[in-house]
């Protein structure tokens, strides 16, 4: 880092100039870390969502380094197909993000909602008691009454209502 010291460097870059320095200093330490297990013993520990998603980052940061390469050498890196690259992983780690999202939503129990829905629908017929003595004789005190199926219906004018059974 002398070269930022020297007084050809200009002042108002240098600390610009660490910054970038620190920041890739870091990224080549991941790096080596990265790269000092090989990448078979790395997948073999992984489940396979933690696997798309090393793979996918590691994608990810190589293609996004070698666009910040092409922007130092002048070259345009719009023109090589690096944006439809860089689209086509951030698609994937999208997918990899809804999958993982998946797994902790919560689940449905099908049968207490079975349960919720056909408690929801009974309803007597007309004459039909649902609880009888051993007589043969209805109790109409012990049986509960379904909740009238009535709607309210709104005329044009709104001091107008009335209030009307539906069977359907």
């Amino acid at each position: 880092m002398e070269w930022i010291t020297s007084k050809d460097f200009p002042q108002e870059l240098a600390a610009n100039a660490q910054n970038l320095d620190s920041a890739l200093s870091e990224m080549e330490a991941v790096v080596n870390q990265l790269i000092s297990m090989p990448l078979s013993e790395a997948h073999s520990c992984m489940k396979p969502l933690e696997r798309s998603k090393y793979d996918t980052a590691s994608v990810y940061a190589v293609t996004s380094l070698f666009w910040a390469y092409m922007k130092t050498q002048g070259v345009d890196p719009k023109t090589n197909g690096l944006p439809k690259e860089l689209e086509r992983v951030k698609n994937v780690i999208g997918r990899a993000k809804q999958i993982a999202d998946k797994a902790l939503a919560p689940k449905l129990n099908v049968s207490a909602a079975k349960r919720f829905i056909r408690g929801g629908l009974w309803e007597s017929k007309d004459g039909e008691k649902k609880d009888s003595n051993l007589d043969g004789q209805v109790q109409d005190e012990d049986v509960p009454k379904p909740p009238p199926n009535k709607r309210i219906r709104f005329d044009e004018d709104l001091n107008s209502t009335q209030l009307t059974n539906e069977e359907r």
